[in-house]
């Protein structure tokens, strides 16, 4: 989806319309201009953005003043029929707002914590299917640990695999509350904490401690948090920046920005920390994990210059550059590729695609890494009386209580799909097979009984874990895995 801007007399904002194209696999647009005018403050300076909520459905999300108090809200589009349906107070001004990873569980807004170290969530439903109304379905708020002694430096949200979100909390100890702890030499100066919102919990857990350092760094920043895809957690881009003095010149002083991978598990378990290789040289850097094994680096420098690492965070070949007649750029996380965006004549865009090696070799067919094949396999016919269907994973899996559940696609785009069947990983028919990589699945007989008909399964995430770290791992998203029944064919008899 692109939002067309146009541009204000003044270079730091934008008029205040929707104009939006979506764009479908095929590169066919659709032209949508909404009929609404957004308020002054979501435009002047630019505080609005756009989330994609469901096939029909997006958010608006700007800051508005109302009463004298500045907030964030969001208007639900519905992009279908262009219509916009109506606005809803999201949280204060400075909040994350974000969806969840999983299909259905809604959306959330985290608001950044007061001098308390207190951050108040919202959950939000997605938009109905009809009516497009928003609900909240609860509220709660996370706890920075540990203030007496240290400050509340920064804070960084992130979603889990079973569809909840995390909370990182940078704490840096506070000199001046204890000066005696001063001549203490194992003094950590600088801790990072995790707190894990899990899907369907009402609360969060209790703030993990997964970094810690006695050395007074000038500043320690989480650039990024994300799922690891691959059974190993989370991972989080760090950066830490010392001031090392050298003795041997004349003790000359300079600055060190050094780049580290943070991994550690949803049970708040560290799993590794391991320095980043950095190619460029040059402390202005993004860097992304990538879907299938690996790091991007990213350096912008009027040009888009792209590395990439492996696992480990080492150099493993440039991946070429975009110049400087490209304004935007953004990563297709689940086939691996970078899109790069220029201008045209006559208000024309052109796009260009960048494909990234896949360092694990693992399929691309279920958008899934640790899903290596699965009978039926996708776009199969299958037979009306099939009793399971087996699912392939590239590692040992045990089973766990998300869902797998059959649809039978609708006719009808504006109407729901039909769910044929549905059961959680730990039904009691669900097994694993005696290699603990292969899942079977029993099928009902009613679930193919309609003739020429396509259905897809939906495999949930968190519907197994790993056998060896227990990590919930993903699933299989809806019309991936498609499948068909053949024609109903009459024979007479004469």
């Amino acid at each position: 989806m692109i939002w067309m801007a146009f541009e204000d007399e003044k270079p730091e904002c934008m008029l205040p319309y929707l104009h939006l194209r979506l764009m479908d696999k095929t590169g066919k647009i659709k032209y949508m201009d909404f009929n609404y005018t957004l308020p002054v403050e979501a435009v002047c300076p630019i505080t609005a953005d756009i989330l994609p909520l469901t096939k029909n459905h997006a958010m608006i999300t700007y800051v508005k003043l109302n009463n004298g108090v500045m907030g964030k809200y969001g208007i639900i589009i519905n992009y279908s029929n262009e219509s916009a349906i109506y606005e809803i107070y999201l949280g204060n001004a400075n909040g994350f707002v974000r969806r969840s990873i999983v299909r259905n569980k809604g959306l959330i807004s985290i608001e950044k914590p007061d001098k308390e170290g207190i951050a108040t969530w919202h959950w939000f439903s997605l938009p109905d299917i009809t009516t497009g109304e928003v609900v909240e379905l609860k509220n709660g708020e996370f706890h920075a640990p540990n203030l007496l002694s240290y400050t509340l430096i920064d804070s960084l949200n992130f979603v889990l695999t079973d569809g909840g979100f995390g909370f990182i909390y940078i704490l840096k100890y506070n000199e001046t509350k204890e000066s005696s702890a001063m001549k203490d030499p194992n003094l950590q100066y600088w801790k990072v904490y995790v707190s894990f919102l899990r899907e369907g919990a009402d609360s969060p857990t209790i703030p993990y401690l997964i970094f810690q350092t006695n050395e007074k760094l000038n500043n320690l920043t989480i650039k990024s948090c994300s799922v690891t895809y691959n059974a190993e957690g989370y991972v989080c881009i760090m950066t830490l920046n010392n001031t090392i003095t050298n003795i041997k010149k004349n003790n000359k002083s300079q600055t060190e920005i050094n780049y580290y991978q943070l991994r550690f598990l949803s049970t708040g378990a560290l799993e590794r920390l391991n320095i980043i290789s950095n190619p460029t040289n040059n402390t202005d850097i993004d860097l992304r994990t990538l879907y299938y094994g690996g790091v991007l680096v990213e350096h912008i420098h009027g040009a888009m210059d792209f590395y990439l690492l492996d696992d480990n965070g080492n150099y493993m070949q440039s991946q070429g550059s975009f110049g400087p007649e490209f304004f935007h750029f953004n990563m297709f996380h689940i086939n691996n590729t970078i899109v790069g965006i220029k201008n045209q004549s006559n208000n024309e865009l052109e796009f260009l695609l960048k494909s990234l090696p896949r360092l694990n070799n693992q399929s691309t067919d279920y958008h899934c890494p640790i899903i290596e094949t699965t009978n039926p396999a996708i776009n199969e016919v299958v037979d009306p009386s099939i009793k399971e269907i087996i699912i392939k994973y590239t590692i040992p899996v045990k089973l766990s209580t998300a869902n797998v559940s059959i649809y039978q696609q609708s006719d009808d785009p504006s109407k729901p799909d039909l769910l044929r069947q549905t059961f959680s990983g730990d039904y009691k028919l669900c097994t694993v097979g005696s290699d603990n990589y292969t899942v079977h699945i029993p099928i009902f007989e009613s679930t193919f009984s309609q003739p020429n008909s396509s259905y897809y399964v939906l495999v949930d995430n968190n519907f197994v874990i790993s056998q060896e770290r227990d990590e919930p791992l993903l699933g299989i998203g809806n019309n991936i895995w498609m499948l068909s029944t053949e024609k109903f064919i009459f024979c007479y008899y004469i």
